[in-house]
């Protein structure tokens, strides 16, 4: 089981709660990170790669996207990205903002034959009609080896260098990734935008702002690692 993250240095302390969790109840393969130096500024203790893409061009400054809300940097745009970045052929994707609560072998084990990746789709997402549905990023599950045979990163980026989208890369591979896509259960990325169960698998906090700072729901499951 392969796992990445794509993090800026103010959200280390809440990366580092997330891996905590995770390690507490897998023991993944290798975990990947997307970050903006070569170190980070806590340990982790099982196989890692950090990827320094400070010097990235993928997305020049003026882009389209580049600042177009205050909490979408080009870091959080980096994870269309993995395909180049990453030589193994799946991941899952956790945003850092995530806490994770069981093993997730059974995500894991996702069936992606001929598809691009699996994500719960938002009951809240009907103001950006791109298909049937409108799946949220924070959770997926890819299948770098059949995005990269079918250029998936070269056609993201193009589009979001050229087109303006209110939520980003989210949308742009929402607008190309319909049939292209595998859904997951609401229990694997619990949050305002997709949903809430008596059991969740993982809690993400989108929407919830700062953990640190104001209220916010199932505040028992984050608290310990905080």
């Amino acid at each position: 089981m392969n796992i990445i993250y794509s993090s800026s240095p103010t959200m280390y302390p809440i990366l580092k709660a997330s891996i905590t969790s995770l390690l507490e109840h897998n023991k993944p393969t290798k975990i990947y990170i997307l970050a903006q130096e070569d170190t980070l500024p806590f340990e982790i203790p099982c196989k890692h790669e950090i990827i320094n893409v400070s010097g990235q061009t993928y997305f020049p400054a003026g882009g389209p996207n580049m600042g177009r809300q205050n909490y979408f940097t080009y870091m959080s745009m980096m994870r269309v990205c993995a395909p180049e970045l990453i030589k193994a052929d799946k991941v899952i994707y956790l945003d850092c903002d995530t806490v994770i609560c069981e093993n997730l072998k059974p995500l894991w084990n996702t069936d992606l034959t001929g598809k691009w990746l699996a994500w719960c789709p938002e009951h809240l997402g009907m103001w950006h009609p791109y298909g049937p549905k409108y799946y949220n990023g924070g959770v997926a599950v890819y299948n770098l080896k059949q995005m990269r045979e079918d250029n998936f990163t070269q056609k993201i980026v193009e589009m979001l260098n050229t087109q303006p989208f209110r939520f980003v890369d989210q949308d742009a591979m929402n607008k190309i990734a319909q049939d292209k896509c595998v859904d997951i259960p609401v229990r694997y990325n619990e949050c305002f935008c997709c949903g809430y169960t008596d059991t969740p698998a993982i809690v993400h906090y989108a929407g919830h702002g700062d953990l640190f700072s104001r209220g916010y729901f199932r505040r028992e499951y984050i608290e310990k690692y905080l």
